[in-house]
């Protein structure tokens, strides 16, 4: 995520700028993960946020009996 300014002779200055976990500010659920017991449990995989899929990419989940 990137932030600029346009000063008013037409200069554009770039103000913020952040990768990865910089981004988790505006995303109130890992807010609310990080209050949790185990936090997001990355602890033990490949790399951070390895648990995310996308929507249609979740493994298959054997149903309960």
């Amino acid at each position: 995520m990137s932030a600029f300014y346009r000063h008013d002779d037409g200069r554009i200055f770039l103000t913020y700028q952040t990768f990865s976990r910089g981004l988790d500010m505006i995303n109130g659920a890992y807010h609310m993960l990080d209050l949790t017991a185990l936090g997001r449990h990355e602890a033990d995989l490949e790399w951070c946020m390895a648990w995310l899929h996308r929507h249609d990419a979740y493994p298959e989940r054997s149903s309960p009996r």
